[in-house]
């Protein structure tokens, strides 16, 4: 089958191939489809959409409705995910990672991974029915310690889990095509100070200049052990709550996964989806529940103290994210202009509480 390029090229035949060779569509097939793009200003690295599905036929189990997930149209964009390998981790992670993992998880209908044709295509589970996070409107007390909770069960199972070293298409967070982001870095951080300079601090300027050439560094310290699987990109626009079938939180967009601190998770999350006063309300007490929960899942002898320096360390980090996400790929909508925004203040103004540039590698 050829395989769409957006959201609007999917037929009923094709759908009706794909459902079937999944497992989910016996004789029926599917009579029509109706498109509806989702996700706007969401993900700024792939096409999203919700396909509502009428059938002819005996289509008992089959989904009446689906989200579509394929890479961006956008040039630019679309060439900093091919040269990080985010379509194709996510595709590998449904397959060998998310069918034992220990976070809900959209089911996985069908995939497409081709590198060489530069095709890549997901049909998920729509999670609708549940609350989605809003990461613009920031994130209340309550979820972050559901969504702390949930990623700290999931470091726990995974924790130097020898399975670790069988997934050799997840790489090492420091690994080389992760490296490349130093250079990323520094040809977007020109175009970053250009375009949001009025939004940073001397603090956080300074950081960013003296960032340009640690990124590796600070990428090998997050390397040695005890590692974990590290979701990448453990955010609030990420996550839907309260599912109808019991469970609290379900964690979507698994393409940044690699391997490494999990520690990282936490930083990304409390300083992206949560503004300063909360998270600063809340952070200690987050963050001694993380780690509570991984030492009572076997991770002995990781002290709290390491985890909080760690933590510093993983905010700085974060920043690399930050200027590369503003100052190298475009917003697409008001939205995401608005959730850059947020990055950036959220982002700085824990980089600058804790004092995190003082974790800079010498």
């Amino acid at each position: 089958m050829g395989v769409p390029r957006r959201p609007e090229d999917m037929t009923p035949q094709w759908l009706t191939n794909a459902l079937r060779e999944g497992g989910v569509l016996g004789g029926a097939k599917v009579a029509s489809v109706e498109v509806q793009a989702i996700g706007g200003g969401v993900g700024l690295l792939g096409q999203l959409a919700r396909l509502k599905i009428a059938y002819e036929g005996d289509a008992a189990g089959a989904p009446a409705t689906v989200i579509v997930k394929m890479p961006t149209t956008n040039a630019g964009n679309r060439e900093i995910g091919n040269l990080f390998q985010f379509y194709e981790r996510e595709a590998r992670f449904y397959e060998d990672v998310a069918p034992g993992i220990e976070i809900r998880v959209p089911r996985c209908y069908y995939r497409v991974m081709d590198v060489a044709a530069d095709e890549h295509l997901l049909l998920l589970e729509d999670l609708s029915v549940s609350t989605p996070g809003d990461e613009v409107a920031g994130c209340t007390p309550e979820q972050a310690e559901v969504a702390i909770r949930t990623i700290a069960r999931h470091h726990a199972v995974w924790w130097e889990h020898p399975k670790l070293l069988e997934l050799d298409w997840m790489p090492f967070i420091n690994a080389p095509v992760n490296q490349s982001a130093q250079q990323s870095f520094q040809q977007a951080w020109g175009p970053y100070c250009e375009i949001f300079g009025d939004m940073l601090t001397p603090y956080v300027r300074d950081a960013g200049e003296r960032m340009q050439t640690k990124i590796i560094d600070l990428l090998n310290d997050f390397e040695p052990a005890p590692r974990t699987i590290i979701h990448g990109d453990f955010r609030l626009d990420n996550m839907f709550f309260d599912h109808p079938d019991g469970s609290p939180l379900a964690v979507i967009d698994w393409q940044i996964s690699n391997k490494g601190r999990g520690i990282f998770d936490v930083a990304y999350f409390l300083c992206s989806s949560l503004e300063g006063d909360v998270r600063k309300a809340n952070e200690m007490r987050l963050l001694h529940t993380w780690h509570d929960t991984i030492v009572d899942g076997g991770a002995k002898a990781y002290s709290f103290d390491q985890a909080l320096y760690d933590y510093r360390k993983a905010i700085l980090l974060c920043n690399l994210y930050t200027v590369i996400g503003v100052g190298s790929m475009d917003a697409a909508n008001e939205r995401g202009l608005a959730l850059q925004k947020a990055w950036i203040r959220r982002r700085g103004a824990a980089l600058e509480d804790l004092d995190c540039a003082e974790t800079m590698p010498k």
